[in-house]
């Protein structure tokens, strides 16, 4: 960890990334905490204030397709992220209009973070090559998965392909979606934020489901969520 985790800020972070707006707003206003402390919560390299969590939770509630069951949650926790996003504008003049910069925030965001092609491939560069695939397309695959900002942006700007299965042991023409060891970035982007409501803790955050604390990891993986969910977005924009 970078910063330091404020254990009495616990339970504000908590209302935030439930979008509990008038909760959240109630705590704030009583001035039972030094507000500077909303400025970083302490997580990562650079500072991330609290006010982007509902940025983020809003970048995941702005899509579409929901099942049937949750709907009725997403269009509660709209309107309260939506409430939250205008009291951090008018009372504290925080610029939520400015789209967030998953740039600065890329250790937490990545999936595979700190991992390499090897790691990742179990195979070199020259050994993917080898099996038939496109040095940029895996060089794009790889930033997607370990969020390299840069890269993922040189080649947005190249319009590499993303929608690409790579793996290490079949070759080009024969790997796709029914392969296990493929990775497809495209896909990865939205497995990793699905999965963030399917499998850890997101669904139940939002549902409103009584939790003893808030982690750092939970923050983390909200912020992952959000990374990839608009990330998929630029890359769809690619095909």
């Amino acid at each position: 960890m970078y910063g330091n985790w404020h254990p009495e800020l616990e339970d504000l972070i908590l209302l935030v990334m439930q979008n509990r707006a008038k909760e959240a707003i109630d705590l704030i206003e009583s001035g039972g905490f030094d507000a500077n402390m909303m400025n970083d919560i302490g997580i990562c390299k650079s500072d991330l204030p609290l006010y982007k969590l509902s940025l983020c939770n809003d970048i995941l509630l702005s899509t579409d397709d929901w099942r049937e069951d949750f709907q009725p949650i997403v269009d509660r926790n709209r309107l309260g992220c939506k409430d939250l996003l205008d009291y951090w504008k008018n009372r504290w003049k925080y610029p939520t209009d400015i789209p967030l910069d998953f740039g600065e925030y890329e250790d937490a965001c990545a999936h595979f973070d700190g991992w390499d092609i090897e790691d990742l491939f179990d195979v070199n560069m020259n050994e993917l090559k080898a099996l038939g695939y496109d040095e940029n397309e895996v060089e794009f695959c790889h930033a997607v998965l370990n969020y390299n900002s840069d890269l993922i942006q040189k080649h947005i700007n190249m319009r590499t392909n993303p929608d690409i299965y790579i793996s290490g042991t079949i070759p080009a023409d024969k790997a796709g979606r029914a392969d296990d060891d493929s990775y497809n970035a495209l896909v990865c982007c939205n497995t990793f934020y699905c999965d963030a409501f399917d499998c850890y803790c997101l669904a139940d955050l939002w549902s409103h489901i009584p939790i003893q604390q808030i982690r750092e990891q939970e923050v983390r993986m909200l912020l992952e969520a959000a990374a990839y969910c608009d990330l998929e977005k630029k890359l769809k924009g690619l095909k």
